[in-house]
């Protein structure tokens, strides 16, 4: 297994964009990251009619890879220490999401399996992160 790459270089590796084809992006040694999320949950905070809000929500984060051979499916373990370096080096993420102060993985979530897209067996990580955030709500709390 190689060493995790620095913050710099994971950057460099990921890029968001839509993916309707998994098998050909993973068949050639490529991975690919679904993100899906899971909880969801605002409360007030602050007092005075402030509107202040504070959001705290859970995300899955699916890695996939191939497992046409033992080389490639080995990459998996690669592909999971890849995401611990942004969540655990640095807990605010380097991104425009205003109010966003929180970013972690959650202990002990991850796990590893096989997953079916288009009929084909894959090899997936499946881990889950937290995020908090705050918020102003527009023109404050009226009552």
């Amino acid at each position: 297994m190689s060493p995790a790459p620095t913050r710099r270089q994971t950057k460099a590796l990921g890029q968001a964009k839509i993916i309707n084809d998994v098998l050909s992006h993973v068949s050639d040694g490529g991975a690919v990251l679904e993100v899906y999320g899971n909880l969801d949950g605002e409360e007030r905070h602050g007092f005075g009619g402030a509107g202040r809000m504070r959001t705290v929500q859970s995300w899955y984060l699916l890695s996939i890879c191939s497992l046409e051979t033992p080389a490639l499916a080995a990459y998996i373990y690669d592909v999971s220490d890849y995401l611990m370096v942004p969540f655990e080096q640095h807990v605010q993420l380097g991104n425009p999401t205003t109010g966003l102060y929180h970013a972690q993985l959650k202990e002990n979530s991850g796990r590893f399996y096989r997953v079916q897209r288009n009929g084909v067996w894959l090899k997936a990580h499946l881990c889950e992160i937290e995020t908090r955030q705050e918020w102003q709500i527009p023109g404050g709390v009226l009552s």
